[in-house]
């Protein structure tokens, strides 16, 4: 690990007054020199109530181990989450179809973290589109008196563009060219259940080994290039 990397940790656990992510901070990060077919990732996605995560919240979490190439089925998981909001899940169950009945019996937020920071501690982090990942994780940790994950991200939306256009191609963000959907179909991938966060997670996972595909193999991609 790093010299910045290792600063980067002993800050955050300074700072962090959430017993278990203070613990798991002491856990090292890949290094961004290292090979993907090296590295432990987990893909990440949220189910939320908006896109502020200032103000909204996450309803539903989904997450999937990968190991170099290999997506850890086993792994698997989507956590429900209840609400905090007092006006519910709103218009955003157009989205993503999580009614407010069905978050009743939900965890709480700090139970999935609980189920969560062990599966993050480590780890880089993919996520398509992840700075809304990045930025409700961040916000719900400071919440409990955590601090932002210090971990790598890997965005494979960010990635699709790069493949796109290091091909000499043009994205229509417009016409949604950078959709996980789209991005999926562009790689041969079949379509999959839409917003759902396990559902999501396994996905994004899925299209990174395709980009990686693309770019030579996991053996020959290091993690600094993918970010």
């Amino acid at each position: 690990m790093s010299l910045l990397q290792r600063l980067r940790l002993a800050r955050a656990q300074r700072t962090c007054s959430l017993p278990l992510q203070r613990r798991l901070l002491s856990q090292p990060l890949p290094e961004g020199g290292a090979r993907v077919a090296d590295l432990e990732l987990i893909a990440l996605d949220f189910e939320t109530t908006g896109l502020d995560a200032q103000r909204d919240h996450v309803i539903a979490v989904g997450w999937v181990q990968v190991r170099g190439d290999r997506i850890l089925m086993a792994s698997a998981r989507e956590v429900r989450v209840r609400n905090g909001s007092p006006d519910g899940v709103g218009q955003s169950a157009v989205i993503h179809g999580i009614l407010d009945s069905a978050l009743d019996d939900a965890d709480s937020v700090e139970a999935m973290v609980e189920h969560l920071l062990p599966e993050l501690a480590g780890r880089a982090i993919v996520a398509h589109a992840a700075t809304i990942e990045r930025s409700f994780l961040a916000a719900l940790l400071r919440r409990l008196g955590g601090v932002p994950m210090p971990n790598p991200f890997i965005d494979t939306m960010a990635l699709e563009r790069r493949l796109i256009e290091g091909s000499g191609g043009s994205v229509r963000e417009l016409h949604g060219d950078l959709t996980l959907d789209a991005c999926r179909t562009r790689h041969g991938l079949p379509d999959h259940q839409q917003h759902s966060a396990g559902a999501d997670a396994l996905a994004a996972a899925e299209l990174l080994l395709a980009q990686l595909a693309r770019l030579g193999g996991a053996r020959n991609v290091k993690l600094r290039e993918l970010r």
